[in-house]
């Protein structure tokens, strides 16, 4: 009886969730984009940030293109054209003819540079048709109304920012905000006027007024929690950034919880204790958030947040905080040493296709690269070296971030280095998944397959005749076969040459 339920609740969800489901249609004109791929992602979760892809199309010779997609609510969306990043709000089963911007080609040097940001600008919206076919009037559109909404709010911003630097009575900057709020409009579309609501929400924190306390229980308390709204979730984030943190302040006992503890329900239970979170939904929320931040921070134990992300996957009665919790351990662990790195299946300069897995059974040196990089071409001479002389234990691995597959196989061939050259181009997200963000980058993989360091350092001479090792990278190496226990077999071997 017990599996014929549980069997009719999953029909029951699939049959909920095809009907809310609704197909979203963005389509254009581009003879510039004639021959590129357009994709279009979006967030999974606005904690971890996870990137989603929505669908893609490539444009055809004449300019044309069309993406297609299932949505159930309305979702910032945003596509990456190089040098812009465009994004708009789209609506389950709206239509879309939309205008790109005009096509630009990073420079080189902008490619290189780790710093480079894209600009960030609004879909231009030339047609759109909701899902009985019936067009919509551009200014009564979302996205229009989002755009004109903050010409009145920019102002508001600007004039609490001027009135905190220049010290405006309290009452004054009290009197601004909730003049503004009173006079928020009320329109048919409900995720615009939650936008609007949730935005004057930030306003307390250029004012430097309210605090966590008042913020939470006028925007959060007794509401309820919209996890994939964009205006939601930025106040959200905003509110209760470093709460840990706060909250230790006033009762220290947090540290205890979570560092020697390690007890998700005990710190669940402490948190709503004052008030400001009521109800198990919006405190495991915060959890998830704070437990994602503090494990940058360096201020908690990480192995302690683990414990408390493995606690929220087992014991939380709310699906989707499993899943956040589930993908945060992902993003936080996937590049710390004694876990396993991303996998990912490119092609080498054979035109074979490997994955990371293959190299498994020697240590690995993978380092993110190119073919024309300066400091890159100066790396390759000291790894040529370190390669002919550990080649038998070490494999290095080149992951190429040239755009073209072919300028990798000719430096390779004319080059003549002998280790393994891969190109990213199948799977150009690998980049983000090793959050690399300079070249040469570089990672220390054992025989396991797990990361010994994360990043390793790039080999520089040493100029010192003794010990034998002639390099940065080779000292380190040694040092790890030794704490390993496994140099003396190495050097038994033959692999080594003591």
């Amino acid at each position: 009886m017990l599996k014929i339920k549980s069997l009719l609740s999953i029909i029951n969800l699939l049959i909920v969730c095809s009907i809310s489901a609704q197909q979203v249609t963005i389509s254009g004109h581009e003879p510039d984009y004639a021959g590129r791929e357009i994709v279009f992602f979006s967030f999974d979760n606005y904690i971890s940030e996870k990137e989603i892809k929505l669908g893609s199309s490539t444009v055809a010779e004449n300019g044309d293109f069309s993406v297609s997609f299932q949505l159930n609510d309305v979702r910032l969306i945003y596509t990456d054209l190089d040098v812009f990043l465009v994004r708009f709000f789209v609506e389950p089963g709206f239509s879309y003819h939309v205008k790109l911007p005009p096509f630009i080609e990073r420079l080189p040097e902008e490619r290189e540079n780790p710093f480079f940001e894209k600009s960030q600008v609004y879909m231009q919206l030339l047609n759109v048709k909701n899902n009985n076919g019936d067009n919509i009037a551009l200014n009564e559109e979302l996205n229009l109304k989002i755009i004109n909404f903050y010409q009145d709010f920019n102002l508001i911003h600007d004039s609490l920012a001027i009135g905190t630097v220049h010290r405006y009575p309290i009452s004054l900057l009290d009197s601004i905000i909730s003049n503004y709020k009173e006079a928020l409009p009320q329109t048919d579309n409900r995720y615009f006027d939650d936008y609007a609501f949730y935005r004057s929400g930030l306003l307390y924190f250029v004012a430097q007024r309210g605090g966590i306390r008042h913020v939470s229980n006028e925007y959060f308390a007794n509401k309820p929690v919209l996890q994939d709204h964009h205006s939601y979730m930025e106040l959200f984030n905003a509110t209760y950034e470093n709460y840990f943190m706060q909250f230790g302040r006033a009762d220290n006992s947090i540290f205890t919880i979570i560092n020697r503890q390690s007890s998700f329900n005990r710190l669940r239970h402490l948190l709503m204790q004052d008030g400001v979170l009521p109800n198990d939904t919006l405190s495991e929320l915060v959890i998830l958030k704070n437990i994602h931040d503090e494990f940058y921070a360096d201020r908690f134990s990480r192995a302690a947040l683990l414990n408390i992300l493995d606690s929220v996957m087992v014991y939380s009665k709310i699906e989707r905080h499993k899943e956040i919790a589930s993908e945060i351990r992902s993003k936080t662990t996937r590049l710390l040493r004694g876990f396993e790195p991303p996998d990912f299946s490119l092609y080498k300069h054979d035109s074979t296709l490997v994955s990371l897995k293959d190299y498994k059974g020697k240590f690995v040196y993978l380092l993110f690269c190119t073919t024309y990089n300066y400091v890159c071409l100066t790396k390759y001479k000291i790894l040529e070296d370190l390669h002919r002389r550990h080649k038998g234990w070490l494999d290095i691995v080149v992951i190429s971030m040239d755009d073209n597959f072919k300028n990798m196989i000719d430096f390779r061939q004319t080059s003549e280095y002998q280790w393994d050259f891969l190109h990213f181009g199948n799977q150009p997200d690998v980049v983000n998944h090793y959050d690399v963000r300079i070249f040469p980058t570089a990672f220390l993989i054992d025989t396991e397959g797990k990361i010994v360091l994360s990043p390793a350092p790039v080999p520089m001479p040493v100029f010192d005749p003794d010990p034998p090792p002639t390099t940065n990278l080779e000292r380190i190496l040694r040092q790890e076969l030794i704490n390993r226990r496994i140099w003396h077999e190495y050097v038994s071997r033959g692999l080594i040459v003591n």
